[in-house]
């Protein structure tokens, strides 16, 4: 008789890990695959340093359970204001390890492209795994575009990716906004793309997330080498990576809105919390970014966790249901464990259906 499960993940970011551990603590048999050789998405191999989307104004915890558990077992230092919000500093390689030790009791498949049968809008097996409830954490809806379920998309007029990069060897101060005006003005009168900076765990380093393209990196450190103080040792990134903002979400019972989040909208089935702005980069590299009222957060409901179509297909992190402007808050990773973590509890209520 073939293995089955009750729970299939697919993708292993931020919101997949969490979704898994949460199901697998729920007693639930639980899968996850994913097309990477090892978990991490996001975290753990795009390059980034910071956490986003953990905390309220005040950098408060906005969201307890499994994401709070996950941020404090990653922390090495305090949380830090960026601007308007509170990031986590992080090393990627200890994101890669502690998914790893958190997964220990989830049946795990890598490097495994998704398959899927469904009948009478039920997901039946995934990758010939006969399955209870399906779970995409892909962020690109891979689950849905086998099944032909509904999905909605970005692009890059507001969600385009980064390159992302280590910059190492620089003394310039960058912990305040007028410090780090002083790096992107002259770099902005130059015509060269935007770059904007995050903390680095790593002495004397810092991680740039650069608009533009790969091939411009190096031209764009040169410069500041040439025409910044403080950078003028930096040393040019050995590698760099491609960071995909936001790709394709799922259409739910609910698809949050760009209104709902600047409204800071509360809901009676809300699972989940999140206070990030709506975050929009267009391909010129032109940020575009939207608040909510001071001091305000704004929930997700479990609606918005659950496909229209299919009963036992819920989504959770970038592929849940929200409009391109809800998604430029939402896919955040904070929110991505928070929603995550959800979705592992909702989805073993549809094994038995």
């Amino acid at each position: 008789m073939s293995v089955s499960f009750d729970i299939a993940v697919i993708g292993s970011g931020a919101a997949g890990i969490a979704a898994s551990v949460s199901a697998a603590r729920a007693g639930a048999r639980t899968l996850l695959l994913d097309a990477r050789p090892a978990p991490g998405g996001t975290g753990g191999f795009s390059g980034l340093t910071t956490l986003c989307g953990l905390f309220d104004a005040q950098g408060n915890h906005l969201n307890d359970g499994f994401p709070r558990e996950f941020a404090e077992s990653l922390a090495e230092s305090a949380p830090v204001q960026m601007g308007r919000v509170w990031v986590l500093p992080y090393r990627p390689e200890k994101f890669r390890a502690l998914a790893v030790q958190l997964l220990a009791p989830v049946t795990t498949r890598w490097n495994t492209p998704v398959s899927a049968t469904a009948k009478h809008n039920r997901i039946l097996t995934i990758n010939d795994f006969p399955v209870g409830a399906v779970i995409d954490c892909t962020g690109t809806a891979a689950v849905a575009q086998t099944i032909g379920a509904d999905w909605l998309s970005t692009d890059a007029t507001t969600q385009a990716p980064a390159v992302v990069f280590p910059l190492r060897n620089v003394t310039a101060e960058l912990n305040s906004p007028a410090a780090v005006a002083r790096v992107v003005l002259p770099v902005a009168r130059a015509g060269l793309p935007m770059l904007t900076f995050q903390p680095n765990l790593e002495p004397d380093t810092v991680t740039v997330k650069f608009s533009g393209r790969p091939e411009q990196v190096l031209p764009v450190v040169e410069f500041l080498r040439q025409n910044v103080p403080g950078f003028a040792q930096c040393e040019a990134p050995r590698h760099f990576t491609l960071s995909e903002r936001a790709g394709r979400m799922i259409v739910g019972r609910y698809v949050l809105t760009g209104a709902d989040v600047l409204a800071a909208r509360k809901f009676p089935d809300a699972v989940a919390r999140c206070a990030w702005p709506i975050e929009q980069w267009n391909a010129a590299g032109t940020a575009y970014f939207r608040y909510l009222p001071d001091g305000e957060h704004y929930e997700i409901p479990a609606r918005a966790l659950q496909s229209a179509t299919v009963e036992n297909l819920f989504m959770a992190g970038k592929t849940l249901s929200a409009d391109d402007d809800a998604i430029a808050s939402a896919r955040v990773m904070g929110c991505c464990l928070a929603t995550g973590a959800a979705a592992g509890k909702l989805a073993i209520s549809a094994c038995s259906r």
